[in-house]
């Protein structure tokens, strides 16, 4: 996707997707963190956010590696999902990372500015709008493939404590420049998603307070601000959620019904 409102490129995305690799000790003991627990309960009211019954369409934007609807779809495998992303080779990651966990998503190379794909009843993001220059546009970018009356449901990082900021900057200066920190608040989500032209906008927090440690800048300063923000994630899960700040924002609001419904 080529626009000056977006802060990366796929080129940038697929060097990431494509040179992960899965730890599979270090995924067990994610999953027995408190934090794991925070999230994954934060992902299980987003899902049920809809009130409908039974089976609905959920739809995720930014789909790849795919990690995140291997998720959703371990928490309700009833449900039916698809994704889009704009990276080929970060969906190629996501359609094997979903294959090898049996799951029946269909996925979608394309631009969410113009993509044409079937209505859902659910259309979520994680990570994916603080790369906009202008979040709010890329929120309304949710309803383009929301039925009338659909959801979106959206999560973004929290980097805006000045403490987490300014480390970023220092020695993840990469992801700072890919992140706009504008977006990492309730009330900056709120007022994004009624730009976008939501209704029954509901915004909170979730998780212990995290440091970025991606793309950290090389040499000793470097590695030794890797091993220290580490170790501070991990015992996060040992301090009260939210304090002295949370690790996620989230937001979701409600397509409205057209005027002559």
């Amino acid at each position: 996707m080529t626009n000056d409102n977006h802060l990366t490129t796929a080129d940038s995305w697929d060097s990431i997707w494509t040179g992960r690799r899965t730890n599979r000790a270090v995924t067990i003991v994610k999953q027995r963190l408190r934090q794991t627990r925070s999230w994954r309960q934060l992902l299980t009211d987003l899902l049920d956010s809809t009130g409908k019954p039974g089976q609905i369409e959920v739809l995720e934007l930014g789909c790849a590696p795919g990690s995140m609807l291997v998720e959703l779809h371990q928490l309700r495998p009833a449900y039916r999902y698809s994704g889009i992303d704009y990276a080929p080779g970060g969906l190629e990651a996501a359609e094997k990372a979903l294959a090898a966990a049996g799951v029946p998503a269909s996925l979608h190379l394309g631009d969410i500015r113009t993509s044409t794909l079937p209505s859902a009843d659910l259309v979520v993001s994680f990570g994916l709008v603080e790369h906009f220059t202008d979040p709010a546009e890329a929120i309304g970018y949710h309803r383009r493939f929301l039925r009338p009356g659909g959801m979106a449901a959206v999560t973004v990082p929290n980097y805006s404590h000045p403490v987490t900021a300014r480390l970023m900057r220092r020695f993840c200066p990469e992801t700072a420049a890919a992140h706009n920190l504008d977006i990492m608040s309730t009330e900056q989500m709120k007022a994004a998603f009624e730009r976008a032209g939501f209704t029954d906008v509901r915004t909170g927090q979730a998780g212990g307070p995290l440091l970025p440690c991606s793309q950290v800048r090389p040499g000793t300063l470097g590695a030794m601000y890797s091993i220290t923000s580490r170790a501070w994630n991990l015992g996060s899960n040992f301090v009260p959620q939210g304090w002295p700040w949370a690790s996620v924002i989230w937001g979701t609001g409600v397509s409205p019904e057209p005027a002559d419904a």
